[in-house]
């Protein structure tokens, strides 16, 4: 078989493949800060608090209200959990 023939038989998998990634990315709960920003909610606690700190310290170089922001982003993770679970 020669190497072209390979590329051919193996490009349709990986464009599969590609698809269903991007399917299941649709699927995946975000929230949405007030900024525009989306943060992937994820069932760990900790990793889930991390991540809204990261994005508020964003906010405080913009001297925004960043108590404001932390509320807002926590209610809307608890949420998104709400409507996810199994």
């Amino acid at each position: 078989m020669t190497r072209k023939s390979i590329q051919e038989i193996n490009f349709p998998s990986d464009q599969d493949r590609h698809g269903k990634v991007a399917a299941q990315k649709n699927c995946l709960p975000i929230v949405r800060c007030v900024c525009g920003s989306e943060i992937l909610v994820v069932p760990d606690l900790k990793a889930m608090t991390r991540a809204i700190k990261k994005h508020v310290a964003e906010h405080k170089k913009v001297h925004d209200d960043t108590e404001r922001i932390m509320e807002f982003l926590t209610e809307q993770v608890l949420l998104v959990a709400s409507k996810h679970q199994d």
